[in-house]
């Protein structure tokens, strides 16, 4: 018998099973959509009831959280392993998930719901001219937002009042993220505070540790542990922050493992994937999570696999076997070092073996380290 059931059949499971297979963790995966198995990280198919075999796995996890309404899902929900139900069913709905963080008191973004155009002007008398839009269910990497300006109502289609909330929009200095993991005892632990580069809502890229915020570690622990006490959730999540003049402000959580703690899988002694697995199962962490050195992730989003990859030092490609689309996460890159100089060295290393567009994100980053040196 398997011990773990991913739902979904894209890279977090399968990178999921890539971490089990280490610990000798079995992880399965099924296809959320066809219904089909998928053992271990084997691309193979098999078309089974996967009700009846959901019933095989003490544990039945997921790689994404927005299920609502899956005909799989729903029966999932019934079988004793099925974890965290509470925060499945709240979490991927940002009404609930804004609501629960003001329940909670902890700190977010001003914001309300938006069920017709005649409130954008309550709105910005409530919360000021610049405002963003988001569907409550579904959207990410900056799919599903509008923006509000003075000048401008954002174009948003008449079809998605009701199912949108409206945010203040936050100046800030950085994007954080604080990943951490509740055990079943109800310890938790976390790795460092990381920055985040993002464009057009989607993350290009980050940098571990976020070593000038390292003094927000401490109140972003509390505010994570908070929220993972608060819905009894067990195994990793993923807690996106703002860096601002109002102090760190939560912009969105993830119930799951998440894109900006790839960098764990060689910039740390536990990955994400296995931090997940040994919550998820019950299994002890016996030291403390932490960093080797300095990392970068970098994504790498519709562009081919450049086999170069592969041979440089201190660099780790993951690629994802997808098929090709415009805008399509397909693999990423990690880079390690023990400093920074020589973090910024390998990065420039990499420079050469990028398409344009990823030798202008990695161009970027180099400039936002040599800043950190300063």
């Amino acid at each position: 018998m398997s011990d773990v059931l991913v739902v979904g059949a894209g890279q977090l499971g399968l990178m999921m099973a890539s971490a089990g297979a280490r610990f000798g963790i079995s992880v399965d995966r099924v296809d959320h959509v066809s219904g089909e198995l998928l053992p271990g990280t084997s691309s193979v198919r098999f078309a089974e009831d996967p009700l009846e075999r959901g019933k095989t796995y003490p544990v039945i996890t997921a790689e994404l959280e927005h299920l609502l309404g899956n005909p799989l899902v729903e029966g999932l929900k019934d079988l004793d392993g099925w974890l965290n139900p509470q925060t499945m069913d709240l979490l991927p709905a940002r009404d609930q998930q804004k609501a629960l963080l003001d329940q909670l008191d902890v700190a977010t973004s001003a914001w309300q719901e938006l069920t017709s155009p005649k409130q954008i002007g309550e709105a910005r008398l409530r919360l000021g001219s610049d405002l963003i839009v988001k569907s409550i269910r579904d959207g990410y990497d900056g799919k599903g937002q509008w923006i509000i300006s003075e000048h401008s109502n954002g174009d948003i289609p008449a079809e998605a009042f009701g199912n949108i909330i409206v945010e203040k929009k936050i100046p800030f200095e950085r994007e954080l993220s604080l990943i951490g993991a509740r055990l079943q005892s109800g310890e938790c632990v976390y790795f460092p505070l990381v920055e985040n580069y993002h464009q057009h809502g989607m993350l290009r890229y980050t940098i571990a540790p976020a070593e000038k915020a390292k003094h927000l570690q401490p109140e972003a622990e509390v505010m994570l542990q908070k929220i993972m006490k608060s819905l009894d959730y067990v195994g990793v999540m993923a807690m996106e922050c703002f860096d601002s003049s109002q102090g760190l402000l939560v912009n969105e959580l993830a119930p799951r493992v998440h894109n900006s703690g790839h960098w764990s899988q060689s910039g740390a002694n536990f990955s994400q994937f296995d931090l997940h697995l040994f919550a998820i199962t019950g299994r002890p962490i016996n030291q403390p999570v932490k960093a080797n050195g300095m990392s970068v992730m970098l994504n790498l989003i519709g562009c081919e696999l450049n086999p170069d990859w592969y041979s440089l030092p201190g660099i780790q490609c993951w690629w994802y076997g997808k098929s090709w689309r415009e805008n399509r996460k397909l693999g990423h890159i990690n880079i390690t070092a023990y400093d920074l100089p020589a973090l910024i060295s390998k990065c420039a290393e990499l420079l050469p073996t990028l398409d344009d567009f990823h030798r202008q994100m990695m161009n970027l980053c180099i400039e936002n380290l040599q800043k950190k040196s300063v």
